[in-house]
């Protein structure tokens, strides 16, 4: 059973649930998160903030990526954003190529609708000392979701 997190329709803008909120769409979906808390006054993960930026991050990756994970297309989009062989003729090589890699899900879900790469980190280790410093994707939704959970790796 998949936990549904987000208020809105995932077509939709997660930040138009917020009316005196105008986001701007050329920047980085943390960064506009990040406006948009302090615009609230909310504590930096304290309770408000965190549940805002749970049902924020599941509903821009539903809306860039969704829950299409056995089109091998949106497997080839997600190898493609990575730098990685986008022509791989099945899901399993995508897969295997996708757990290589050791990228935060939230830099990715930034640079998804740019020409931009997320940063690289060279081992889990380093990642996981770069997800402590909150720009986390909640873990429970990532679990659910067999392309996102191809990042977490064996890990997981």
């Amino acid at each position: 059973m998949r936990v549904i997190i987000h208020q809105k329709p995932p077509q939709e803008d997660w930040f138009a649930q917020f009316p005196n909120f105008k986001r701007n769409p050329n920047a980085k979906v943390s960064d506009e998160f990040q406006r948009l808390g302090k615009q609230r006054n909310w504590r930096p993960w304290g309770p408000a903030w965190s549940k805002y930026w749970y049902g924020c991050m599941d509903a821009e990756y539903e809306r860039l990526i969704g829950n299409r994970d056995t089109s091998l297309v949106t497997w080839q989009q997600m190898c493609a954003k990575l730098g990685l062989d986008a022509n791989l003729d099945s899901i399993r090589k995508c897969k295997k190529e996708i757990s290589r890699v050791h990228v935060n899900i939230v830099d990715l879900i930034d640079y998804w609708e740019t020409d931009q790469r997320p940063r690289f980190f060279k081992s889990r280790r380093a990642l996981a000392r770069n997800l402590k410093t909150g720009m986390r994707f909640p873990l429970q939704i990532a679990k659910q979701n067999k392309v996102i959970r191809a990042l977490l790796g064996e890990a997981f």
